[in-house]
């Protein structure tokens, strides 16, 4: 028999720690490949953890609401088999400052990680607290309907489901943990304080104009203007200078565009990654994005989407504003923010009149570009806006 350690996974490039939920086993049970362990808590969402291989679970090392290092052991197992471990850790970025590349497209792609083993049981898909919601109004998440993505069960969907006449005891205090808590919540500022303070030290600009939609408005039906915003961006960064970092020495492009979509949630902030969303037919593109942002809101992104982003895209127009400057998150070099969407006012010939129009914001790091690239790049942008074409439309 072999003692192997279950580690804290590393569900991004980020993530320098994360924090224990809940255990789902107890020392001395024997456990299978694919069994839930228990559940972590990390700077971007809340992951259960499956046991790599059979056999049993030997001692707990950490304990709930307790914060540990990437890769430093929470318990550790017997097992006859060998330590899988080492190659399911997700290795650094290429030197060349390239992302990894699919060995197939990401929709087709199993979710990596070096502790989350695709389970061979038929056990109902459910983010953490509708689990912990179960069990504590003694519903059966075989007789629900999930309304999430793939199926999968979220909270509302067990709280509005029959309620049996006998209730499960709650969990005790210790482990009830979840998006809302204040846990979570004192995690997520810790978080962003410290990626907002790395973001503040770099030296930046912003160059703010105004995005004209009017071209699109008779094709777009019900696709999100922040799909097609995005879509156009990403193109027009691909061959920009400013899809690059800086490396200390010099400026290094990227060679491929990902997007990261900041999405808020109970929790603070999260930014799933998109990769290459210019390359995806506008529907297509569309349903991903609002795949991801209700993954975020559920805490539950596969980690595919949690890789490293060249860029940032920030929308808050549905919040009323109008316009607004957002840090830049290292190592990327722009960051795009979109304001409100309306019909505006402008001038023409002798007249005046109507045309739906936006304000971005596209914030840039000054050693690697300059206002007047952030101004072609807009540029760029706003000439694709202007094609229905280049969107599939005729």
């Amino acid at each position: 028999m072999t003692e192997i350690p279950l580690v804290m996974p590393k569900m991004s490039m980020t993530m320098e720690e994360g924090v224990l939920l809940v255990w789902h086993k107890a020392e001395g049970d024997v456990i299978r490949s694919g069994d839930v362990v228990c559940e972590v808590m990390t700077d971007k969402v809340d992951m259960e953890v499956e046991s790599p291989v059979d056999g049993t679970l030997l001692r707990l090392v950490a304990q709930p609401e307790q914060t540990v290092a990437v890769g430093e052991p929470i318990a550790y197992l017997a097992s006859s088999a060998d330590d899988l471990l080492g190659d399911l850790l997700p290795g650094p970025p290429a030197p060349d400052g390239s992302l990894p590349a699919p060995e197939q497209p990401a929709h087709e792609q199993a979710i990596p990680g070096p502790t989350v083993a695709p389970s061979a049981s038929t056990r109902v898909p459910m983010v953490p607290l509708a689990r912990r919601r179960a069990t504590e109004l003694g519903v059966d998440p075989a007789t629900l309907i999930g309304t999430g993505p793939g199926g999968t069960i979220r909270v509302t969907d067990v709280e509005t489901a029959p309620r049996p006449t006998a209730h499960a005891t709650p969990a005790p205090p210790s482990q009830a943990s979840g998006t809302g808590t204040p846990t979570a919540r004192r995690r997520s500022r810790t978080t962003v304080a410290r990626q907002t303070s790395a973001g503040a030290a770099i030296p930046q600009a912003v160059v703010y104009r105004d995005l004209d939609l009017e071209a699109l408005v008779a094709h777009r039906g019900t696709f999100r203007w922040s799909s097609l915003i995005v879509r156009a961006y990403a193109d027009a960064l691909r061959g920009s200078p400013l899809n690059a970092r800086w490396t200390g020495e010099g400026s290094e492009v990227w060679s491929a565009v990902a997007v990261a979509m900041r999405v808020d949630t109970e929790r603070g902030p999260l930014a799933p990654v998109l990769a290459d969303p210019d390359q995806l037919p506008v529907d297509e593109l569309d349903e991903s994005l609002g795949r991801l942002a209700d993954q975020a809101r559920s805490g539950r992104v596969p980690l595919q989407h949690l890789t490293t982003a060249t860029t940032t895209v920030y929308d808050l127009g549905d919040m009323g504003v109008d316009a607004f400057q957002e840090l830049l998150t290292p190592p990327q070099a722009t960051v795009l923010s979109i304001g409100t969407v309306a019909p505006q006012v402008v001038p023409a010939a002798d007249a005046v009149e109507l045309r739906t129009r936006c304000r971005v914001g596209l914030t840039v790091d000054r050693r690697v570009g300059d206002c007047l690239d952030a101004a072609r790049l807009l540029i760029a942008v706003q000439r694709r806006l202007d094609e229905p074409s280049w969107f599939g439309w005729g």
